[in-house]
Order: C-alpha cells, then sequence, then structure tokens
C-alpha cells in the first residue's frame, strides 16, 4: 500500500468541513503569549483598540490550529506508512481572525504527484484547508504536503 493507491477522484473532492466555536479575546491572548508574542496588538485589547487594526487580532500563525476534525485525508491515513513525512506548509494569510470570528475549515486534496530522483521515487500529496470567517471573507490558505518514499524497484532477471 502506498500514496500511488490513492484514486485520483480523490482531488477537489472536500473531506471536512467544519465550523469552529466563536474565538474569544482570551483565546488570542493565550496563543500569542504562549509564543512570547510582545506585540499589544496580539495581546492587549485597550492597546490594539488605537493599534492599525482598531481592535485585538490573532499572531498570524493561529490560523494553523484551526484545521477541521481530520488533520489529514482518510484515504491519505489509510495509505500511511513508515516511510511517510511532513514535507511542510504554506500560508496565504487574508483577513485577520478577530474576537467573536466563527471560522469555517474546509479540506481537500489538491494535488498527488510522483518524483524521481537520484534517491528513488517520491510520492507527493497536497492537501488544502480552506478558512473562511462567519463574513465569507478568506482567513487562511494552508496548503500541507505529505511525502511518501516509494520502494525502489526489484531489479529484473
Amino acid at each position: 500500500m502506498s500514496f500511488r493507491d490513492i484514486p485520483s477522484s480523490e482531488v477537489d473532492r472536500p473531506y471536512d468541513h467544519y465550523t469552529h466555536r466563536a474565538v474569544t479575546a482570551e483565546d488570542l491572548i493565550r496563543y500569542a503569549t504562549s509564543l512570547g508574542v510582545e506585540d499589544p496588538n496580539y495581546i492587549d485589547p485597550d492597546a490594539a483598540a488605537a493599534g492599525p487594526h482598531g481592535g485585538l487580532i490573532a499572531y498570524p500563525t493561529y490560523v494553523v490550529k484551526l484545521r477541521g476534525q481530520h488533520h489529514l485525508p482518510p484515504v491519505v491515513v489509510e495509505e500511511m506508512n513508515t516511510s511517510t513525512f511532513d514535507g511542510g506548509k504554506d500560508i496565504q494569510l487574508g483577513v485577520p481572525v478577530r474576537p467573536g470570528d466563527e471560522i469555517t475549515t474546509t479540506s481537500r486534496i489538491t494535488k498527488m504527484f510522483e518524483k524521481t530522483g537520484r534517491s528513488g521515487s517520491m510520492f507527493f500529496v497536497t492537501f488544502r484547508n480552506e478558512l473562511v470567517n462567519q463574513r465569507g471573507e478568506m482567513v487562511a490558505l494552508i496548503d500541507c504536503r505529505s511525502l511518501q518514499k516509494l520502494p525502489l524497484a526489484e531489479p529484473e532477471g
């Protein structure tokens, strides 16, 4: 079993859709302070009100924790093995998350491909988490990659 066995029909089909409870100011402050952030736009509601955003906003990486109920597509989990690893993330930010926002995350596989190099073949799966707020504004697009090293082909003969 390998990523190679994932049907191409899985691409662009949502596998998760989840609306999170409303974000609170305490959630945002707790997250930012856990990272050691000192910028008042992220930790001080009064100072943030006079700042460039007109109020408290989430530290940019807060969006990464707003995934759906299934971090990985079930079909990817079924095909994972000991040669599977995280290939990183790309984050495109939209409007900032604010207290009171209800974020909905929709997740889908966007790309699957095989690439062969000097060390053999690898199969790549990219899945996207699309985050929107209750006003339908794009909060973030997060592309996550999983990679799987494929076994070397058996020599013929």
